[in-house]
């Protein structure tokens, strides 16, 4: 790299450096205006370190998520059925995508400077911040992702406690309502879904049914698909709700009795290597005090 390369790469990052610096120095942060279609229009201000990359990034987020549109569900749907865990709104998601951004910025910048001083080219250093930047961008989609087939998996567990514990209350002769919020105690996933479902339902009717759906990790589970066909024939006066309970019970019990089984087996050929192994060992360490002399171990 010639030094006019050198000194034109400087002059660029002290450009972007001092209009980082000035837009910093702004006492309010940069927000949407209510009318505007920008993603990050979520009541939720940008930390003051993103706020310079805002007007210099924002028109890629809408095309980005147009992007992510046609890999899977909505970003307010996936981050419903996160939990609202690790995110919790929107303009959070953009954040960490704007940080994702700003790292690739940054290496692309460093390792420029670097490969151009040490092989006098800059194409390692930009493919580098070009690969950090696409996986600062890509980091929160895996990590919703990530939330949401734990919490699948919490949720069908959790499901045949509180479903259990539903049927002697609805044997009891309580009503379905009451049965499932009597039920929905602790702080299991399906448990806390069940009292929201309550909740939305006694609030919003049918409605409601749907909102709470929406917050189900995976609304076509088909396990939730027939507890749902349950609340409504009890909502309508129906008498199979304690029917599909008890269904269910027994298919969940033995659905997560195959799973422990299938644990269990591939775990075993784990557990009688790591016997064989140690009883490798203890016979080494015996056989090399025998042989050495070392009677005192054996006790004679």
């Amino acid at each position: 790299m010639s030094l006019a390369d050198l000194a034109a790469l400087l002059a660029g990052g002290l450009v972007l450096g001092g209009l980082w610096a000035s837009l910093l120095r702004s006492a309010d942060p940069i927000r949407a205006r209510p009318e505007s279609p920008d993603p990050l229009d979520r009541g939720t201000a940008l930390p003051a370190w993103l706020t310079p990359l805002y007007p210099l990034l924002w028109p890629l987020l809408p095309v980005w998520e147009g992007i992510a549109l046609r890999r899977g569900a909505p970003l307010v749907e996936r981050i419903a059925r996160s939990g609202y865990t690790p995110y919790a709104t929107v303009s959070a998601v953009w954040a960490a995508r704007l940080r994702g951004m700003a790292l690739g910025l940054l290496v692309m910048i460093g390792g420029s400077l670097l490969t151009g001083l040490l092989l006098g080219t800059l194409i390692p250093g930009i493919l580098g911040g070009l690969a950090a930047g696409l996986y600062g961008v890509l980091s929160p989609d895996r990590r919703i992702a990530a939330a949401i087939a734990a919490r699948k998996r919490r949720f069908r567990s959790n499901m045949l406690l509180v479903l259990a514990a539903a049927r002697g209350f609805l044997r009891g002769g309580r009503a379905w309502d009451d049965a499932l919020s009597r039920a929905a105690v602790g702080d299991g996933v399906f448990a806390n879904w069940a009292r929201f479902l309550v909740a939305r339902y006694t609030a919003r009717g049918e409605a409601g049914l749907q909102e709470a759906l929406f917050h189900a990790p995976d609304s076509r589970d088909p396990y939730l698909i027939r507890f749902m066909d349950g609340v409504r024939a009890a909502i309508s006066g129906g008498a199979g709700f304690e029917v599909i309970l008890s269904s269910l019970i027994q298919d969940l019990g033995s659905e997560m009795e195959q799973e422990v089984s299938e644990r269990v087996t591939a775990v075993e050929p784990y557990v009688m290597a790591a016997g064989i192994l140690a009883i490798m060992g203890y016979m080494i360490v015996l056989l090399y005090h025998v042989f050495a002399g070392g009677q005192d171990l054996l006790g004679f």
